[in-house]
């Protein structure tokens, strides 16, 4: 049986972990969003008969690429830091 902790306080989700959590949701999210952006624009731009006419900003090209990579590592990171705390308060 888990031990049970005399104060439901500790057991709370430390501030690192609620930034981890919400800097990997705001990363991952603007991603997808730039990456929808750029559907919708080169959608948009395919009706004009020049092939290739159309130039991005550079912003919605390359912030899909490292937002999900670094929203990734904040996951990853979110998990160890959760896993470390749990195995503290259960010795």
């Amino acid at each position: 049986m888990a031990k049970q902790s005399a104060n439901p306080q500790d057991s709370s989700a430390s501030r690192l972990e609620k930034i981890l959590a919400y800097m990997s949701a705001g990363l991952i999210g603007t991603s997808v969003l730039a990456m929808l952006a750029t559907l919708i624009i080169a959608a948009t731009e395919s009706a004009n008969p020049e092939v290739g006419s159309s130039v991005l900003p550079p912003f919605l090209v390359f912030y899909p690429q490292f937002g999900l990579a670094a929203g990734a590592l904040c996951i990853v990171s979110l998990v160890i830091t959760s896993v470390r705390r749990r195995s503290r308060e259960n010795k």
